[in-house]
């Protein structure tokens, strides 16, 4: 957490920017976790058995700002944002 102005908290996951998201929401995917890759895979198994179609993306490392340089360079190397659509009817 980051503090803002003095006045309010400012969590470092606000104003992210995740690669390709304002693509993937137009086309009705919807972001629901950004993790470790190691646990993608469990969290497309649960999002998969429930109805819906997943898909991962990378972060935007320029969206972080200057007091996030460290966690941007870890965030980005590392983790995934994970989208889930409802499948369509078939």
């Amino acid at each position: 957490m980051m503090v803002g102005d003095g006045n309010e908290a400012v969590y470092c996951s606000e104003g992210i920017t995740v690669l390709q998201e304002p693509t993937l929401a137009a086309d009705g995917w919807e972001r629901r976790t950004v993790t470790d890759p190691t646990r993608i895979g469990e969290l497309e198994e649960l999002y998969s058995s429930l109805g819906f179609e997943t898909r991962t993306t990378e972060m935007d490392p320029d969206s972080f700002g200057e007091a996030c340089n460290t966690c941007a360079v870890t965030a980005c190397s590392t983790y995934l944002a994970l989208f889930t659509r409802k499948e369509a009817a078939s």
